[in-house]
């Protein structure tokens, strides 16, 4: 066996070859048949992959090409073509593949073939194959592995709608974000500097008129600038719960507490403030009633909500809070016969940062801050928050926490 030292006929053989290599490539079948002699056979390195006869081989090849309909290329690494006789020449060569499916590509290098070319009316065609390739990679009755391919493209596609999903959800969680420390920054700038011009007023009033004022106007203004103390302290704490909810200063620690002995003591800081307005509040929390919670967060829901009745409730009204144990939950509800909220502000108190507008029955100013920090709170301890409201009727809120160990009397 000699290599074939004519240069045309060398270059003939190959260009015979490399014809069928590329209509196999696109998967043309007619492109195929056109440049194999009428009995073609061929034999593989994978199971089941020889057929001795024109018939069979074609059958193998169409069975590939069911398995197989995707586009494959190949560039051919080294050759040599011998020759058998006049007519027959074998080409020896090593060919790096790859193969192409929904955008991905796989590179299967290694692959051998000895092709058997026979010289016809027609000019050379393929009369023998031999494809040998790695064969860690594919199944049964598979030249090339499809079965690889398609299991990667599937992956990546599976990695990209998550990574996709991943990115939308982290493109929410920025806007609301945004949203949030632009309403912050109009809270700070509005709602916090507000109430400071009204106190540095009335104080410079007071300042430069006390002989001239009688005892009642003097209690009247400094009514007033207590009102914008209180509130302003108020503000200034929500701001400061949040601000450290959000740098995580907030750690979150459940344990079991009497939500009898936690409703007193956040009550404690409303006596004056329910006193000025003759509020009526009702304890309705039994003294054994256990939950499993946060101490400082649920004072803050609490210190909110009852802040929020005592707000919007009239002079001589009631506020009442009510706790009654359901399944492993314990439902808290504040309740009070103010003025109640309208339709439209009920969801955007719980829906997110917002602005309440509205001034208390004593003209008392509100943010929606606080309510936003109950919801926040609230589903930190796994539970809802909810409003009931009738205008003219006043209000209750509800809210669930997990339920504590009962206590042994």
């Amino acid at each position: 066996m000699k290599v074939i030292g004519n240069p045309k006929k060398r270059q003939e053989i190959l260009d015979a070859y490399m014809s069928y290599s590329k209509a196999y490539s696109i998967r043309s079948w007619a492109g195929m048949e056109a440049w194999m002699t009428e009995d073609m056979t061929m034999f593989g390195t994978a199971v089941d992959e020889t057929g001795f006869g024109g018939d069979q081989t074609r059958r193998l090849l169409s069975r590939e090409f069911q398995q197989a309909p995707m586009p494959v290329t190949s560039r051919i690494v080294e050759s040599e073509v011998y020759e058998l006789c006049e007519e027959i020449a074998l080409i020896m060569l090593t060919m790096d593949i790859c193969m192409h499916s929904r955008g991905l590509e796989i590179d299967c290098p290694d692959h051998r073939a000895s092709i058997i070319m026979q010289k016809t009316k027609d000019g050379w065609k393929l009369a023998h194959g031999h494809w040998s390739q790695p064969d860690k990679d594919i199944d049964v009755g598979e030249s090339v592995p499809y079965r690889l391919l398609i299991e990667r493209s599937d992956q990546l596609e599976k990695k990209v709608a998550e990574r996709t999903s991943k990115i939308e959800s982290q493109k929410r969680e920025l806007k609301a974000t945004s949203d949030t420390k632009d309403k912050l920054f109009s809270i700070i700038a509005h709602d916090l500097k507000n109430p400071f011009n009204s106190i540095l007023g009335f104080s410079a009033m007071l300042y430069e008129n006390l002989e001239a004022f009688e005892p009642e106007k003097i209690k009247q203004i400094l009514k007033a600038i207590h009102q914008q103390a209180s509130a302003t302290f108020d503000l200034l704490e929500n701001l400061l719960d949040w601000a450290k909810s959000q740098t995580d200063m907030i750690v979150f620690r459940p344990r079991d507490l009497n939500l009898h002995t936690l409703v007193y003591e956040v009550l404690s800081h409303f006596n004056l403030v329910a006193g000025n307005k003759e509020i009526n509040i009702e304890l309705k929390v039994d003294d054994s009633t256990m939950v499993h919670a946060d101490r400082h967060m649920l004072q803050i829901i609490l210190r909110n909500l009852i802040s929020n009745a005592i707000k919007f409730t009239h002079h001589g009204g009631h506020v009442t809070i009510l706790a009654t144990k359901e399944n492993n939950h314990v439902k808290i509800s504040v309740s009070d016969n103010g003025v109640g909220i309208p339709d439209n502000l009920k969801s955007q108190l719980l829906g997110g940062l917002t602005s309440d507008v509205r001034q208390g029955t004593a003209n008392e100013t509100g943010t929606g801050l606080g309510l936003f920090l109950c919801n926040e709170f609230v589903k930190r301890h796994g539970g809802k928050i909810w409003i009931e409201s009738e205008m003219g009727q006043g209000s209750t809120f509800h809210l669930t926490i997990p339920a504590g160990d009962e206590v042994i009397q």
